[in-house]
């Protein structure tokens, strides 16, 4: 019997155990949001436990038009494809606390029924794997490893998803400032078609001159078409990462291009800082230790199985022996000697069921070990399969810094490159081209030039308005792909170690 009530103990503390287990991944959210904020200096970060106010926000975001910085805000906040991949913080937690849970113990039943009659045999057993204990430390570790770099990635995404608005929304003010400038262009067009058609009518000019500028005027309409369409495409663009729906309102830029630049660190000390902020070098350094890890588990099983339980089973009984006496032997001439040898034959019945019984077993009850024997697999494969992935990781780790070097120094020179395109640009080009159609249209209005002459000038100054605003708009692209490269802003990043998965003791350990 305490056997018994000890059995009953152990299922319930088992249960008890087993129904703790909950899942919270909000402190895991709030630590990716608050890398993510200072990555990206956005003060709003999607979190799904506050999915109700995710609305609320975008919409106070885009009162009163957007600026680059809101932009990324709206995109953290509410772009489909970043929610999505912040669940998986969530799966990676559940994932964690499913490593530190044993499986259910197994319960055995079965009853055998005699032939003939009596009682039956019955059997149970409830046992528990114990390698598990053995495992769970390393199971535990694994997952909690993959649990950071979920968050890492999460948070590594961010970083991209900034850069993609940021350099959409300088796509935007392009095509948009592009539009404006072609509209100007127009404008000046019809100004000297006007004046052509004044000289024409004054006997001044030839119908070509007229027709040459009426000509400009109506190419210069049809880029001012195609700026226009491409306004509305790349807007779409933004629009989608923002995560807004068509009957939302659209996207008002409030940012212009820069106008100047400012200088940038030397590629050594940008490379320095990618190393320590890039969270994908993290990751794969995470993926290095989480490799050694998985050396280490498979050196545990090569034990496959240790089950330990406890086993109990009543056995049979024979049918009691019947309590009538046969009807013959009821002698019926004399009732009263009859019934006197009845009872008799009743009570030795009786009593030799009871000795019968005494003499039976039960019960019997006591502990079971169940051992897989390592004989033919002794998981050897596995163990090479699993130094064979360390090796792997670590070389894609080493790979990882390069790209990384390489990505620095090429988004780097891009906007060293961008920043002298810019100053020429607009403090020599532009300038040189506007004060030329000034001097054209004089002397064409004195009939010292022909229409040409000022043609020409329109014509470059155009394109010297529509190359400074490209070349801004480049060097903000180039500017947000160096923030990219080197994982955020390059102010106020969080100044943390560079990665040591490859001599982590994990990993020295999974070398050897």
């Amino acid at each position: 019997m305490e056997n018994d009530k000890r059995l009953v103990l152990i299922v319930m503390l088992t249960v008890l155990v087993s129904g703790c287990a909950t899942v919270r991944p909000q402190d895991n959210y709030s630590q990716a949001s608050a890398m993510i904020r200072a990555r990206t200096g956005s003060d709003d970060v999607y979190d799904p436990s506050s999915e109700s106010e995710v609305i609320q926000k975008v919409n106070k975001l885009l009162e009163g038009g957007l600026t680059a910085e809101e932009a990324v805000s709206v995109a953290l906040l509410n772009n489909k494809a970043f929610q999505s991949q912040f669940q998986e913080i969530g799966v990676s937690r559940a994932e964690l606390v499913q490593s530190g849970l044993l499986t259910n113990p197994t319960l055995m039943l079965s009853a055998r029924f005699p032939e003939g009659g009596g009682r039956s045999n019955l059997a149970f057993g409830l046992a528990q794997d114990l390698m598990e204990i053995w495992q769970l430390p390393v199971h535990k570790r694994i997952a909690r490893d993959q649990l950071e770099q979920a968050v890492m990635t999460v948070v590594h995404s961010a970083v991209d998803l900034a850069a993609q608005v940021k350099i959409a929304y300088c796509q935007l003010c392009v095509v948009q400032e592009n539009e404006k400038v072609v509209a100007e262009n127009v404008a000046l067009l019809k100004r000297s078609a006007d004046l052509a058609e004044s000289r024409f009518n004054a006997g001044e000019s030839t119908i070509l001159d007229l027709n040459l500028v009426r000509s400009d005027v109506l190419q210069g309409m049809i880029n001012l078409e195609s700026a226009r369409r491409d306004a509305k495409v790349n807007a779409a663009a933004l629009e989608h990462l923002l995560g807004l729906a068509a009957d939302q309102a659209e996207v008002n830029l409030v940012d212009t291009l820069p106008s100047s630049a400012e200088p940038i660190p030397d590629d050594q000390a940008l490379i320095e800082l990618a190393w320590k902020t890039r969270l994908d070098v993290r990751v794969a350094s995470l993926d290095m230790d989480t490799a050694a890890r998985e050396i280490q588990r498979q050196r545990r099983a090569a034990l496959p199985g240790v089950s330990l339980g406890i086993e109990a089973e009543r056995t049979e009984m024979r049918a009691p022996r019947s309590l009538k006496p046969p009807a013959s032997e009821f002698d019926f001439t004399n009732p009263s000697q009859a019934l006197q040898d009845y009872a008799l034959q009743q009570f030795e019945a009786h009593r030799d069921r009871e000795l019968e019984k005494s003499q039976n077993i039960d019960l019997l009850l006591g502990p079971s070990l169940e051992l897989t024997l390592p004989v033919f697999d002794q998981n050897r494969a596995q163990i090479a399969k699993a130094r064979f992935q360390f090796a792997q990781k670590q070389k894609d780790y080493e790979e990882l810094l390069l790209e990384v070097v390489e990505e620095v120094r090429r988004a780097a020179a891009t906007v060293r490159a961008s920043q002298e395109l810019l100053r020429v640009s607009l403090q020599e080009a532009v300038p040189l081209a506007g004060k030329n159609v000034d001097t054209a249209q004089r002397m064409y209005e004195a009939g010292e030039e022909t229409v040409l002459t000022l043609l020409l000038a329109q014509q470059n100054l155009n394109e010297q308005r529509q190359a400074s605003i490209t070349v801004a708009g480049d060097y903000a692209v180039a500017l947000a792909d160096l923030e990219k490269a080197v994982g955020g802003t390059l102010a106020g990043l969080p100044d943390q170690p560079p990665p040591q998965g490859a001599s982590s003791d994990n990993a020295k350990g999974a070398a050897r």
